[in-house]
């Protein structure tokens, strides 16, 4: 090779070497650019020559300059990022919603529920104090305002969030622009031979940004250019690009790629229509589902109750929501319109289990040698046979009671039915309108009657002549009435006064109304009436002569039998017979007695008069099936003369007088033995066997005796819900319901209307349920009427089927009352209490009142206010905090509201989480993607000095080669 070929070959280094250093350089100018790409350089040797035989290089070259990349890395990286740009926006918005609840504080919405509660406690203690009513009224606004600005204020991060599509929609169109002039550029440099590194660097930076917001997939192709994949969507392809598109639907913004939905689900927009479309819209329904119930319920509670003046009466306690359609809205909740817990009460069931096999077998055992039960009412008088008793020892059997109807009861024995022990009424007051009082203390507490305290008085002496006078008696809502005291000369005389005589003239009159009296053992007891509401402490004495003290008055307990407990039996009214009972005893025997019955269907309506020396054994009726029955001064109406009529079932209505007197009506209720006794008695049929097939002939009749002997069943959902009329209690029924788990929740408002509310299982709508079950059981409780005497009742009849049309529904439930809300209308935003509760706090219902039958025609028909001591409203309506009417029946207010809070505390927490272990994992291949494309300044130096040393060598080898050239050129001159 010559010289020149030597000096070229060292050119080539120096060209070389020089273009290396270069590109060192850059990268150590570059060090800390977190999107530059460390540059490779990758030499070659120049084209050889052959010469004499010998192959000689002629030098090196630069091959090409190229970018470190990993591009699994760059995958991987991208995809953490995505996933981090995903639990990021979770994170940020859900700390956000979590510090809405504010809790735990002491200005959050549970402590607003909390001093809801609490103000309900409060008028519970001091009813009449107009400052807790005030309370009250305001906690329930101070809570509606709360729900409210928490709603809204999450429907403010869903505005947020909407508008944060439409902007990052633009970012990333902007930045698809931006990739789509790089690759253009890219493919120009590339079509010429050039690289393009630099340009690479900044749109993977692009890219790396872009996977912050979204998932992508990214193909190369051989001219340097990339397409994006989005889904099934090309979104770029080299320099074109396909822009998002933002659609405002209803309000919610969504993207579009020409006419196609993105459902994007990465990247923090994905978490941005997953936090808009699902977390926080969860969050929201589940606050309106909390704010309809609260609305629904405490809604149905007030409208039961009267105001402080006992004139106002089925209000709403919240200004009303608009009510939505039946067709096409949600039909959130129905109730019956039989308050059922102000039935009579005709049996008491024990709650012990007896293991016998008749009532001979069971014997009592008492300490003392015997069990006395005093029966006392209205009309009470105080004569031997209001005491039943029993002696230790005797089987329950020889239980004796008094000759007097009135005070009849019996002992109802089933081995089938679970050795069910049942205190029965034969006949006479409902035990609701009585008091039962256990004496002793015995006999109730062994045989497992339910029973309970009640305050009474008891006085041991007579006041002096010259102290005797006038007592004032006050009860509920400012009743006032008299007793005189003058001339009383025992505790007897007493007794009477109180019970028939209470102005002291002779004359009967039925004395005090308050109060009943009776001697038992040397002491008088004076014990309050239902016209007192069985409660010694709604009747305040006046006795300005000081008599109580002189009559050594003390107040007592007596334990007497609790009708709380309502069975089946009792709220549905399933008794084998009625009789209807009349007292005449301020009439005469010339006394005409009136008599008009007005019948259900054609029969002619029935008008006679009879004196009151004849009635007993004359029959009534347009068809003379109603005979009359004496005792004593008593009359009793009993259907069944006619030999086929045992029933009341054709009968409208029924009045009697005496002169321009309605004379009062009572209803008295036979069990099927007692009942079937009543009938033999009267010699309508042979024995009692035969007794209960005569009234079991009478369809009425009948089939209350066949609810009691076999139970019914109510399906929901497919299923069945076996009834038990003895054993099954009002709340027992209800949990039943609850426990078959298909999102139909049942509930007592305070009044004892049964109500049915659907929940999330059903979609918050009674039309997506199957309710089916014998039409007379859905009659009982209040949810249908069956208006046709020409149909039969139905065993297999449909109260909500999913398959019935609308209008077959509308006529389903059109007794019921009915909560209809649509989808569209949010409950918080619009909760409010009602203004005129605001302005005028006494204006709360305070009082359910009473059931009383103001028409005398035995059967309860109004509802009459207590006082205003009376807060009997807000005792059931502070249950309603532990009523689990949320959650398909699994949570209450309290504890669905924690439920809430916990959810969005959990999720941001599983969401801060999350962007923690995505952030390290984005940050770990981010370290890895960086040891291979980042620049290590010790590396470079290396690479410097080795390329500087090779840059000198070359230039010494052009320095020897223009010195030999020198040498030759000039030297051989010379």
């Amino acid at each position: 090779m010559s010289l020149f070929g030597t000096l070229h070959t060292g050119m080539s280094g120096i060209f070389t070497n020089k273009t290396a250093m270069n590109a060192i350089s850059q990268n150590i100018a570059n060090a800390n650019n977190p999107e530059y790409s460390r540059r490779e350089i990758n030499i070659t040797t120049n084209v050889t020559v052959t010469q004499g035989g010998l192959e000689l290089g002629t030098g090196s070259k630069i091959e090409s300059i190229k970018r470190v990349r990993d591009k699994f890395l760059d995958v991987q990286y991208r995809k953490y990022n995505s996933e981090y740009g995903y639990w990021k926006t979770m994170n940020s918005n859900l700390n956000y919603v979590q510090s809405l609840y504010n809790e735990p504080s002491e200005d959050g919405i549970r402590k607003s529920f909390d001093e809801f509660w609490g103000s309900i406690h409060k008028i519970l203690s001091e009813p009449t104090v107009p400052e807790n009513k005030r309370e009250l009224i305001y906690k329930a606004q101070n809570l509606a305002k709360n729900l409210k600005s928490l709603y809204v204020d999450i429907e403010g991060v869903k505005d947020n969030l909407n508008s944060d599509i439409e902007s990052m929609v633009k970012d990333i169109n902007s930045k698809l622009a931006e990739i789509s002039g790089l690759n253009k550029q890219i493919k120009e440099l590339t079509s010429v031979g050039m690289t393009a590194n630099d340009l690479m660097d900044k749109r993977d930076a692009i890219l790396d940004d872009l996977s912050e917001k979204f998932g992508f997939t990214v193909k190369e192709k051989n001219d340097g250019q990339i397409s994006i994949m989005l889904k099934n969507y090309e979104i770029l392809n080299g320099e074109y690009y396909t822009k998002m598109s933002v659609k405002n639907i209803d309000g919610k913004n969504y993207v579009y790629i020409n006419s196609g939905l993105l459902e994007i689900k990465d990247g923090a927009l994905g978490a941005t229509f997953e936090l808009r479309d699902n977390v926080l819209n969860d969050q929201l329904s589940r606050l309106d589902e909390l704010a309809a119930t609260f609305y629904d319920t405490l809604n149905l509670i007030h409208e039961e109750g009267y105001d402080l003046t006992g004139t106002i009466r089925g209000m709403n306690f919240f200004n009303e929501i608009p009510e939505g359609n039946l067709a096409t809205d949600k039909l959130r909740r129905i109730a019956g319109n039989i308050m059922l817990s102000g039935q009579p009460k005709n049996y008491i069931d024990s709650y012990l289990k007896f293991n016998q096999n008749t009532i001979d077998d069971i014997k009592v055992n008492f300490d003392l040698g015997s069990a006395e039960l005093i029966s006392v009412e209205d009309g009470f008088e105080d004569t031997s046979d209001y005491v039943a008793t029993i002696n230790s020892g005797n089987s329950l059997d020889t239980l004796n009671t008094g000759s007097k109807f009135r005070a009849n009861f019996n002992y109802k024995y089933s081995a089938q039915n679970g050795g069910l022990l049942t205190f029965a009424n034969e006949g006479g007051s409902a035990f609701s309108d009585r008091l039962i009082i256990d004496f002793n203390r015995n006999l109730f507490k062994q045989l497992g009657i339910p029973s309970k305290d009640i305050n009474a008085l008891k006085w041991t002496k007579i006041p002096p002549q010259e102290m005797q006078g006038i007592m004032t008696f006050k009860g509920p809502g400012n009743y006032t009435e008299t007793l005189n005291l003058d001339g009383v000369t025992s505790l007897n005389d007493i007794a009477n006064r109180i019970n028939t005589d209470a102005d002291g003239d002779g004359t009967k009159d039925g004395g005090l109304k308050l109060v009943r009296a009776f001697v038992r053992n040397g002491e008088l007891y004076v014990v309050p009436t239902s016209s007192a509401y069985s409660d010694m402490n709604n009747v305040v004495i006046d006795d300005p002569n000081g008599m109580l003290h002189e009559m050594n008055s003390s107040n007592v307990n007596l334990s007497v039998l609790d009708t709380s407990e309502n069975s089946l039996k009792n709220a549905l009214g399933l008794y084998a017979y009625k009789t209807k009972s009349i007292d005449l005893s301020k009439y005469s025997n010339s006394d005409t007695v009136s008599f008009t019955i007005n019948y259900k269907d054609s029969t002619p309506s029935y008008s006679g008069s009879i004196t009151k020396g004849a009635l007993n054994g004359s029959t009534i009726g347009t068809n003379n099936e109603f005979q009359i029955v004496q005792n004593g001064d008593e009359f009793e109406i009993l259907p069944g003369a006619d030999g086929s009529t045992f029933s009341w079932a054709n009968v409208d209505s029924i009045q009697i007088n005496i002169g321009t007197d309605t004379i009062k009506i009572e209803n008295f209720y036979y069990d099927e033995d007692s009942a079937a006794r009543k009938i033999v008695s009267q010699g309508w049929a042979a024995n009692t066997t035969a007794a209960k097939l005569t009234l079991k002939s009478d369809d009425d009749l009948k089939w209350r005796m066949d609810f009691l002997d076999f139970g019914a069943f109510m399906s929901i959902q497919g299923k069945k819900v076996q009834i038990d009329f003895h054993r099954d209690t009002l709340d027992s029924l209800v949990n039943k319901i609850n426990e078959t788990n298909t999102g139909l929740i049942a509930f007592y408002t305070p009044g004892g209307r049964l109500a049915l509310k659907a929940d999330k299982t059903l979609n918050y709508d009674l039309k997506n349920v199957e309710i089916k079950g014998p039409e007379r059981l859905f009659e009982l409780l209040g949810l249908w009427k069956h208006d046709d005497p020409s149909q039969p009742y139905s065993e297999h009849f449909s109260l909500i089927d999913k398959t019935m049309d609308i209008s077959d529904l509308a006529e389903r439930l059109k007794y019921t009352s009915k909560f209809i809300l649509s989808d569209d209308t949010s409950v918080a935003k619009n909760l409010s209490v009602k203004d005129y509760l605001l302005n005028n706090p006494d204006m709360l219902a305070m009082d359910l009142g009473k059931m009383v039958d103001t028409d005398y025609d035995g059967d309860i028909d109004s509802i009459i206010p207590s006082g205003e001591h009376s807060s009997t409203l807000w005792e059931d309506g502070y249950l309603l905090k532990s009523t689990k009417l949320l959650s398909d029946g699994r949570h209450d207010f309290e504890d669905y509201l924690s439920d809430i809070i916990t959810d969005v505390g959990i999720s941001g927490e599983k969401a801060k989480r999350m962007e923690i272990n995505s952030d390290s994992l984005k940050t770990e291949f981010y370290n890895q993607r960086e040891s291979v494309k980042g620049v290590s300044l010790d590396e470079e130096m290396t690479n410097l000095i080795k390329y500087q040393q090779a840059f000198n060598a070359a230039a010494k080898v052009i320095n020897v080669v223009d010195n030999m050239l020198d040498r030759i050129i000039n030297g051989l001159m010379r």
